[in-house]
């Protein structure tokens, strides 16, 4: 039995912490971003896909961070498939995803050029994403069809 700090074993939080920024972990994930003793951690591209905003649905609890990836139903199957716990991973909100997500695109594994679903709502109908061709912070109905990609955060 390891000791655990979250969700991540401890000799993964000693690794993380030794590894630079852009460093492609055993698992296929990318470290995207390091600052104040936090990693910044995005899903490979083979768990990212495609689809409306977490199903269409409206979650009127708080999101943000706290996005349950079980919402994004492709992504969840996607995750499994590839080995990952679908409870180690969210959906960024707007601005963490401009903050680590846009502005540190060049250390993803690839990334679209389109523009990424965030957890923030805009209402019922309207959601927030972040266009990485240009960095725009936009509503998108939920109804329409972008691309989404898992993050998760390990301090060390």
């Amino acid at each position: 039995m390891g000791l655990i700090i979250g969700p991540t074993p401890w000799w993964q939080s000693n690794l993380i912490a030794a590894c630079p920024v852009g460093t492609t972990l055993l698992d296929g994930s990318r470290i995207i971003s390091k600052a104040g003793g936090t990693a910044y951690i995005v899903a490979p591209s083979s768990t990212q896909v495609s689809s409306a905003w977490a199903d269409g649905q409206y979650n009127s609890t708080l999101v943000g961070d706290k996005c349950c990836i079980c919402e994004w139903p492709g992504m969840n199957t996607l995750l499994i498939q590839c080995g990952f716990n679908p409870c180690d991973w969210c959906v960024p909100s707007q601005t963490d995803l401009f903050t680590f997500g846009y502005t540190c695109r060049t250390n993803w594994d690839t990334f679209s050029a389109t523009c990424y679903w965030s957890s923030t709502e805009a209402g019922s109908t309207i959601s927030c994403g972040v266009c990485f061709n240009s960095g725009n912070r936009d509503t998108i109905s939920k109804t329409g069809t972008t691309c989404v990609r898992a993050f998760r955060r390990v301090t060390y």
